[in-house]
């Protein structure tokens, strides 16, 4: 194969490079912030994409901006002096931890959605749990010389585009209700730590060796979900509150 010119290659990297940094030079607000992380890694997604699991990051976004109003009603109905408008909210701005409330039972539906979310991107666009379901066709618009390093980091990062907006939005909700993120993920644990309990007593020693691989694996993806959320936490955080400032307002004195 002779494999796309080298322009289209070009472009395809340059977008790939520009997804990290189109985030960082948005403004700070909830709204224009999370466009811009959506649609940074859409395009990425896009361009990874060979069929109709090009629409799923398209409404998974919908669906998160979905959540958040409807977190954002929620509060209103329940009269809850924390809400703020979502226009209003900003990322930079760091919370006192005076205004931190305590847990509610609300919060145990929060973490329960973002679980929920978390599953959703793993398993949307089919069963991602073996290397064998991957299309190398597509990083053709990338590279088309075998490159197994290269290769395997595309398609990882492009497993990973739907947990970093199920992240951000989650990263939303956790300031709109004025809520400290260990709290949710207090949570969160709790809730990993039950379904790996009925994982494990899932576990096969018996039968074939698929269903026998495909029970261990199950409890183990359970398991490392709350360390691999963890390190999605810090991504998702430099992606919502840094920005790249390449010059400063001068204040003159009068």
């Amino acid at each position: 194969k002779t494999g796309l010119p080298l322009i289209n290659q070009i472009v395809s990297w340059t977008t790939l490079a520009s997804s990290f940094l189109v985030p960082l030079l948005s403004p700070t607000r909830v709204v224009p912030r999370l466009l811009s992380i959506f649609v940074s890694l859409m395009s990425t997604y896009l361009l990874l994409s060979t069929g109709y699991e090009a629409l799923f990051p398209l409404v998974l976004s919908c669906l998160m901006f979905v959540w958040i109003n409807i977190e954002q009603e929620t509060l209103q109905s329940s009269g809850n002096s924390f809400k703020q408008k979502l226009s209003s909210i900003d990322f930079s701005c760091s919370t006192d931890i005076t205004q931190f409330r305590q847990l509610s039972v609300d919060d145990i539906r929060r973490s329960f959605f973002f679980v929920f979310f978390i599953v959703t991107a793993f398993f949307g666009t089919g069963n991602i749990a073996s290397i064998n379901s991957f299309d190398p066709s597509s990083v053709y618009c990338f590279l088309t010389v075998f490159s197994p390093f290269v290769m395997g980091a595309l398609m990882m990062w492009k497993i990973l585009i739907p947990f970093v907006l199920v992240m951000c939005a989650f990263e939303t909700v956790q300031i709109s209700v004025q809520l400290s993120s260990k709290s949710l993920f207090l949570i969160v644990l709790v809730i990993s730590d039950i379904m790996a309990l009925h994982f494990f007593f899932l576990v096969k020693d018996y039968g074939s060796w698929l269903d026998i691989g495909t029970s261990i694996s199950h409890y183990v993806i359970v398991m490392s979900m709350t360390i691999f959320l963890m390190l999605l936490s810090g991504l998702a955080q430099v992606l919502t509150t840094k920005k790249i400032r390449f010059w400063r307002t001068k204040h003159h004195a009068t």
